[in-house]
């Protein structure tokens, strides 16, 4: 067996093993491993480990700073920086490569190790968490406010950390301009490289659905977090006012408070027997749920983080064989030709309806729509996705 030529260290704020919330450095960590010695620095994550994710080959350094909110956080944050300065003095990397809230831990640890400083930014750091606070009318929390706090202090380190960076990865061009305007600064080092999906993962319907289909109850898929900003509440607006028989079934979750007062909406609206909470479900039973449904929605709302965003959730869909029906918003449209991959919406709830009811007596097409979108994800395969970062990474 051959050493390693190259060596990477990984620092993230979430459980780098598990896809949820963390799928570039998911993938990409993982599918180096293959080629260059990977250590990974993140916060122990709840549960199992990823099942797919190479422990055997990849060197995990976690943490575990316990679940409460922003105390939790910040004891991370301290913590890191110093174990991030000891691994960098102690294997002085090739590469530092850091994501959103790890930019001060990179940039210290680069520093004494004298590494390359690679950042990727999935989101405008601070800003984005500005933004869904603004996206609703509810009255910000203590907690809520003392965290907008602690991002404007933040903020100050993050420009610092982008200006020392060797090479900053976007995740569309939308993040790199913004990030640009909110910190006052040029990247002339960015690169701008999406997600990707694995395609050979999603089990598809199209063998078995050749000609017209007509189930009862349709079944629509949401899958995702559940908050305030994903803009649930229309959905089930639109599943109560439907004329179809609709079965709608969430796979995420929330926070207690908020789950709770869907709930209520659902309850509230008489279609508590039409809604099925899935709760988290591990990573790899998601094909399984998307192939057995008839359509998938991402109902996300037209504001600035998700104009910007890169909708990595519509390629699974496509892969898995649902009908994608998303908000009509600029990523969505991206990859969406409604009536062709799949179907776009207003975003509203009268739209979703008329969206949802266009969709089900369209059914002769179903099969040649899940086709043409299986089609569109296959170009988005996560292999040629981490060819791109090794190629960034290294140069």
């Amino acid at each position: 067996m051959t050493t390693p030529s190259k060596s990477i260290l990984f620092v993230h704020y979430r459980d780098i093993t598990t896809p949820f919330g963390t799928t570039v450095p998911y993938y990409v960590s993982k599918t180096l491993a293959d080629r260059y010695e990977v250590h990974v620095l993140c916060r122990t994550g709840a549960g199992e480990k990823e099942s797919e994710y190479p422990t055997e080959t990849v060197q995990i350094h976690d943490l575990n700073t316990g679940n409460v909110p922003i105390l939790s956080s910040l004891l991370f944050w301290a913590l890191s920086i110093l174990y991030a300065s000891f691994l960098a003095l102690l294997y002085r990397y090739d590469v530092v490569y850091v994501f959103q809230m790890t930019l001060v831990q990179g940039l210290i640890a680069s520093r004494l190790g004298g590494s390359r400083f690679v950042v990727g930014l999935q989101s405008v750091p601070v800003r984005q968490s500005r933004d869904f606070a603004e996206s609703h009318d509810a009255d910000h929390s203590v907690r809520d406010r003392l965290a907008m706090i602690l991002g404007d202090v933040y903020a100050t380190f993050v420009k610092l950390a982008l200006q020392r960076s060797s090479r900053v990865i976007c995740l569309t061009d939308g993040i790199r301009a913004l990030t640009e305007a909110e910190y006052e600064i040029t990247l002339p080092n960015a690169t701008v490289i999406g997600m990707g999906v694995a395609v050979d993962s999603f089990s598809t319907r199209l063998e078995s659905n050749d000609g017209p289909a007509s189930p009862e109850p349709w079944t629509v898929t949401y899958v995702g977090s559940i908050s305030r900003s994903r803009g649930l509440e229309h959905v089930f607006e639109a599943i109560a006012e439907s004329a179809y028989d609709i079965q709608l079934r969430i796979a995420g979750d929330g926070t207690d408070e908020y789950v709770t007062e869907l709930v209520e909406h659902v309850n509230a609206l008489d279609i508590d027997d039409q809604v099925e909470w899935l709760g988290l479900v591990p990573h790899e039973d998601i094909p399984d749920i998307l192939a057995s449904s008839d359509m998938a929605l991402s109902p996300l709302p037209d504001i600035e983080s998700y104009r910007i965003s890169f909708p990595a959730k519509i390629f699974e869909y496509m892969a898995a064989g649902a009908i994608a029906i998303a908000s009509d918003i600029p990523p969505h449209r991206r990859f969406i030709d409604d009536g062709n991959t799949g179907f776009l919406y207003d975003g509203t709830q009268s739209g979703l309806r008329t969206t949802l009811e266009r969709c089900i007596e369209d059914a002769d097409r179903h099969p040649a729509i899940r086709r043409r979108a299986r089609q569109t994800a296959e170009k988005y395969d996560w292999d040629s996705i981490v060819c791109r970062h090794e190629i960034a990474i290294f140069t």
